[in-house]
């Protein structure tokens, strides 16, 4: 349905067949890596904290909230509504970005934009106090909390919020092949970049040169494409994402360093201080670049390393 791929005078049955399901993305990431590397990329202090101690560049990491045991060196263990209240009365630097520590796609992230002597301000919502905070929004789990990073200004007048590039990566017997190129942008009032926020737009991009090729909505569970920047004089298409070298070294670096995981992919965002690494994933999901290209993941090029890393596809 997503795809509309019950239009059979739109689809022939070749490209229908070029399309895969999101339900078997674990079996075919699986098959393709390690899985004991599983915590490395999920667990997002520790992938924090691995990508940092060989000098690549992430979001600073301000606190972590937790009510267990583990401890996390270097930086404020924070288990109570007291914790909280004296964190934010030090005056950490805002707004601040809070998000699930073991989360996907974002789900239960929020950004907080100030403080009161009683009530903690969270974009897009009412304030809550200390105690709400601690026991009603963290609750049980465990929570990251960064510095918010500074949008690049080829931004301006897109988006306030952070977008990433998302580049599939797949490591293969002559090393680490790019085929796959998005742009994950944050409209409206959105905290966070991903594509089922409704609003968010996805475009997919050159992987060689960065420049703009499509740009796509999802409305109604349908998807929708642009031949320019809804809303908006600027056209993008065509447009070429600035530091676009620097983001191909850096996502290399990173492919390389997780490369016991064959299959996997970065989400990096270009900042004023250039690219920095928002998170690493096993895998990719498939619809990000389905609704990009408008076209099925399995190319024979896909088919081929899926196949030779003994997915069964």
């Amino acid at each position: 349905m997503l795809y509309e791929l019950y239009d059979k005078k739109r689809w022939s049955e070749e490209d229908r067949s070029r399309f895969v399901s999101a339900h078997i993305h674990w079996p075919i990431s699986n098959a393709c890596n390690d899985t004991s590397w599983w915590a490395v990329t999920e667990d997002k202090w520790l992938s924090s904290s691995f990508l940092s101690r060989h000098g690549l560049p992430v979001p600073v990491i301000a606190a972590v909230f937790d009510q267990g045991p583990r401890s996390f060196p270097d930086v404020p263990k924070l288990g109570t509504a007291e914790d909280l209240r004296s964190f934010f009365a030090a005056g950490p630097a805002l707004p601040l970005f809070a998000k699930p520590m073991r989360g996907m796609w974002s789900a239960g992230a929020f950004r907080i934009n100030g403080c009161t002597d009683s009530h903690i301000l969270i974009e897009g919502q009412d304030p809550v106090t200390f105690e709400e905070l601690s026991e009603k929004v963290f609750g049980d789990q465990s929570y990251l909390i960064q510095e918010c990073l500074t949008p690049h200004s080829f931004f301006d007048g897109l988006t306030g919020a952070i977008g990433t590039v998302r580049s599939l990566n797949l490591i293969g017997k002559n090393g680490l092949n790019v085929p796959f190129t998005a742009l994950k942008l944050p409209m409206h009032s959105n905290v966070a970049d991903n594509f089922w926020r409704p609003g968010n737009l996805l475009s997919q991009l050159d992987p060689e040169t960065g420049t703009v090729l499509t740009i796509v909505d999802a409305q109604d569970g349908t998807r929708v494409e642009y031949d320019s920047l809804p809303g908006s004089a600027r056209k993008l298409i065509g447009e070429q994402l600035p530091m676009w070298s620097e983001l191909r070294a850096l996502n290399e670096q990173i492919a390389l360093l997780h490369g016991a995981n064959r299959y996997g992919s970065t989400d990096i965002a270009l900042t004023k201080d250039g690219p920095v690494v928002v998170e690493v994933n096993s895998g990719c999901a498939f619809e990000l670049m389905q609704m990009a290209t408008g076209k099925g993941l399995l190319s024979d090029e896909m088919l081929a390393f899926f196949r030779e890393s003994g997915a069964k596809i």
